[in-house]
């Protein structure tokens, strides 16, 4: 049983009450099968059935793992807070206290990383509990300030002192402050500044972000950037005073932004966008966010200059719809800011979307179950609805099964990819349609292998040589004979009639097959092409000599090829001689850094390379980074496959970076000016 088809059989025991099973189940797998979904049933398992402390300790095991997300918390909080009740709990109030005091503040991060709404209902009725038990041990005397797992990042006396004269200086007094109740991590107040004859509208201030030091890049300085407050413009007559969500969450959006940058281990700065997932309220499609220096504002309110020298800067919240978040990941923060010139930095729910109609070509629907199934309701047919995502499942098997899916697509669903190469699930259909709404997408795919969806599915010419949907047709006419196929009872959707099995696969196969052949050759010299230019201009830029070496082949063989290797166009392997190689195996090492539209990434290998990188790097100083595992771990691979260490260098238009290898591990890090592409 893979493990797709162990968590049915965990939803129908857990629907039936039998969550014993579900235990004995999963300590029956083997130690490499218990990963943190098996994990996260098992608590639930364990919680349903009352045993408290069981789930606390596995939870304790995932804490490292899944930290950040909410889900964690709150599993983790319900598991105390039910444990607080426990037989020995009774008679020792300081062992309860501690216990429902881990409880809320579990319960806080939980609820400050932004959760879904129904989930926040919830988790608020757990906190009124929570409280109310705590209350009855000990009254008033519970400090909010402090939590079990360790000390509030708090700004002292003279820093606070200095960005409330800031926030009165440049924005207005402020009569109201929204005073955080639970403070888990840093102590972030919501200063509200109200309208005035000058700035006729509401200005919400964060006071407190900046008392946690962000993460910044290395290259950059953490004095200057290391430090943050927002603030978010709001009109006259919003209700500010009110809770219900479709005047409260500016606030919320706030204090969600605030501690991202604690929660992921990040930072936030000009330029930056954030994804909400959803909208903010029901009433709006506003669903992200993007942070620029404050709109009329006098000169000076970016930024404050605390007593020991540090910068915090001011940055305004400028809410975006979906395709205004798009377009500025497909393009840049400018370019965005051109689209809204004449949008007004205040926030109205009701504004004009400044990108209403753009799509990204990572948000492209190329095919979808609904459009099917729709006939099948329309019609009439005697049809189940999941026929309708037949031939997409076909599609996606074949693409799983010629390694054409996305790494996230591995990393997230690697039950779905053992259980299609394995034979023993290949009937995808239920998963397509509950994982990915029964829709294919650009973004489920590898680059070649959205590049060939993409391909098939042309729907704009007009009389393409192969259309993956007439060729669906073509197999359902070929199937049934052209008499039945066009008889009235399919109603001109015999496609949908086939049935679903091995047979089906194998014979549409032989038509995506040979659409791919067609397709191989033209994407080669694309990709020859694109890293001949690539390496052109590294090579320049670094005064070194080299060319790739592109075998010819047949195409059959260098499909196969293809299909094992990959060719992608971002990476090449540069040996001594100055000889290269693209090499798409390293696809896994690299992650997201040989997608086509991320940073440029070179594997070199070059003798006496310390001083060949002292006289091309003179912008900045070696500095020897400090051990970076996800640096080390693709170290490590890439000396077992290719029986180098890596020097690598990334690079743009305005700067590059050079790492190179050190004997115990480390690597140096050289800087220099940007590379023209």
């Amino acid at each position: 049983m893979n493990k797709y088809q162990l968590f049915l059989k965990f939803k129908e025991w857990r629907e039936d009450g039998e969550n014993e099973k579900i235990v004995e189940a999963i300590m029956r797998l083997p130690e490499n099968e218990l990963d943190d979904d098996v994990l996260s049933w098992l608590v639930e398992a364990y919680i349903d059935i009352e045993e408290y402390k069981k789930a606390i300790a596995v939870l304790e095991s995932q804490r490292e793992r899944l930290e950040d997300d909410y889900k964690w918390h709150f599993r983790l909080a319900l598991a105390l807070f039910h444990a607080s009740e426990d037989e020995e709990c009774e008679e020792d109030d300081e062992l309860r206290i501690n216990i429902l005091t881990r409880a809320k503040v579990a319960l806080a991060r939980g609820m400050n990383m932004n959760p879904p709404r129904s989930v926040l209902e919830t988790a608020d009725r757990y906190m009124e509990q929570i409280s109310d038990k705590l209350e009855e041990l000990y009254g008033d005397e519970e400090d909010d300030e402090e939590s079990s797992d360790g000390e509030l990042e708090m700004y002292d006396e003279e820093e606070l002192d200095a960005i409330e004269e800031h926030i009165k200086e440049y924005y207005g007094d402020f009569p109201t402050v929204c005073h955080e109740i639970v403070s888990p991590d840093i102590h972030c107040d919501i200063c509200i500044v109200p309208p005035s004859k000058k700035r006729n509208y509401f200005t919400l201030v964060t006071m407190g972000m900046g008392a946690h030091i962000m993460n910044i890049p290395e290259e950059l300085s953490t004095e200057e950037l290391g430090r943050a407050e927002l603030l978010i413009c709001l009109p006259p007559e919003w209700k500010v005073g009110e809770n219900s969500e479709e005047w409260f969450w500016p606030l919320t959006l706030l204090k969600g932004l605030a501690r991202l940058p604690i929660n992921c281990d990040t930072w936030l700065g000009w330029g930056h966008s954030v994804d909400n997932q959803r909208a903010f309220a029901e009433n709006t499609a506003l669903c992200g966010s993007l942070l620029i220096y404050p709109e009329d504002a006098p000169d000076g309110a970016e930024s404050c200059l605390l007593p020991n020298g540090d910068t915090v800067n001011f940055f305004e919240v400028i809410p975006l719809f979906r395709e205004e978040m798009n377009y500025k990941i497909d393009n840049d923060t400018k370019a965005l800011l051109e689209q809204m010139s004449n949008c007004s930095h205040i926030v109205n729910i009701d504004r004009e979307n400044c990108c209403e109609g753009y799509k990204t070509p990572q948000a492209t629907v190329i095919d979808a179950a609904d459009d099917h199934s729709s006939k099948i309701t329309d019609k009439k047919l005697p049809l189940e609805l999941i026929n309708g995502c037949n031939h997409i499942a076909i599609f996606m098997r074949w693409c799983i099964e010629h390694d054409m899916v996305a790494p996230e697509f591995h990393e997230n669903c690697p039950y779905i990819i053992e259980g299609v190469l394995s034979g023993e699930h290949t009937d995808i259909r239920a998963f397509i349609m509950e994982y990915f709404g029964g829709e294919l997408m650009p973004y489920q795919l590898s680059y070649m292998g959205a590049a060939f969806a993409n391909f098939y599915y042309n729907w704009d010419d007009k009389n393409p040589k192969h259309f993956f949907p007439a060729d669906v047709d073509s197999y359902a006419e070929e199937y049934f004979g052209t008499e039945r196929y066009n008889c009235e009872e399919f109603q001109d959707e015999a496609y949908m009639f086939v049935p679903f099995d091995e047979e089906y696969y194998k014979g549409l196969s032989k038509y995506i097959d040979r659409a791919f052949f067609d397709f191989y050759p033209a994407f080669a010299d694309y990709q020859y092409k694109t890293a001949s230019e690539t390496l052109e201009k590294v090579s320049r830029a670094l005064n070194f000599s080299a060319e790739i070496i592109r075998h010819q082949r047949e195409t059959e063989s260098e499909y196969k090829s293809a299909l094992r290797q990959g060719a992608y166009s971002r990476l090449m392997i540069i040996d001594g001689e100055g000889a290269v190689t693209a090499r798409g195996e390293l696809y896994d090492l690299l992650d997201y850094a040989l997608n086509p539209f991320m940073t440029n990434l070179v594997i070199a290998k070059i003798p006496d390379v310390e001083e060949w990188a002292k006289e091309r790097f003179t912008a900045a100083p070696s500095v020897e980074l400090p051990t970076d595992e996800r640096l080390l771990s693709l170290g490590k691979q890439a000396e077992e496959k290719l029986g180098i260490i890596p020097l690598i260098l990334s690079f743009d238009s305005e700067k590059s970076t050079f790492y190179v290898p050190l004997e115990n591990g480390n690597y140096v890090r050289f800087t220099g000016g940007g590379i023209q592409q």
